[in-house]
């Protein structure tokens, strides 16, 4: 009887042993639970952004997977937020390109980051200079280009009526064309312009401004701390 009184204290303290192991082990588990769907979340808005950031109708893309570089160095984080509902408030966000910091939206000190390999195009313009008459009047841009910038300076004698773009009329005056215009060209074919001339337009009468693109390859990192 005195031996099993003795042991009475020693079960006690095993029990609350088990007892304070058992809580210890739940509590860490809810933790790791916890800690797996929030990791689980973020991963699931960092896809989300990632996607509608290169999709064909995003505002920040020249076509699906083509990031405009004119457009992408004006993205900040209200813009990023506005542009993006996906994001909450709550969420904080940066978005990278390259080395590049494009935009942060709070304080994404950890998170998680999905990357993707883009293109991102960039536009120069290139001036011609050619001289058309009505026996030669046609010039070929030779690279496409969305929109062609047309300065005519007919000399005396000449009239300029029309210009058309692969046989679609994109300038017309009957009584004469002069001064600076703008054309919108199709981008995905390359553009010969026509010129309806009844005369001669030589060198430095007519310039032809157009805007090619060039492609580099880059990374784009989307991290989400929610």
């Amino acid at each position: 009887m005195s031996r099993a009184q003795m042991n009475l204290p020693a079960l006690a303290v095993a029990l609350l042993v088990v007892t304070t192991v058992t809580v210890v082990s739940l509590g860490m588990a809810d933790r790791a639970y916890l800690s797996a769907e929030r990791d689980a979340d973020q991963r699931r808005t960092a896809v989300a952004l990632s996607e509608r950031l290169v999709d064909s109708e995003s505002s920040v893309t020249a076509r699906a997977n083509v990031l405009d570089a004119e457009i992408v160095e004006e993205m900040n984080a209200s813009r990023l937020r506005a542009q993006f509902p996906v994001l909450g408030e709550e969420v904080d966000v940066a978005v990278r390109l390259d080395d590049q910091n494009l935009a942060t939206a709070g304080d994404p000190s950890g998170g998680t980051t999905i990357r993707r390999i883009v293109l991102v195009e960039d536009r120069e313009s290139v001036t011609l200079t050619p001289s058309v008459s009505p026996v030669d009047p046609t010039v070929t841009l030779p690279r496409r280009s969305p929109r062609v910038e047309i300065a005519l300076s007919p000399p005396d004698g000449t009239t300029v009526t029309a210009v058309r773009a692969n046989d679609r009329v994109v300038l017309r005056n009957e009584s004469g064309l002069d001064g600076r215009f703008e054309a919108d060209l199709s981008r995905f074919e390359t553009a010969t312009l026509t010129v309806e001339t009844d005369g001669p337009l030589p060198t430095g009468t007519l310039d032809l401004t157009y805007f090619p693109a060039e492609t580099r390859k880059a990374v784009l990192a989307v991290t989400v701390d929610a």
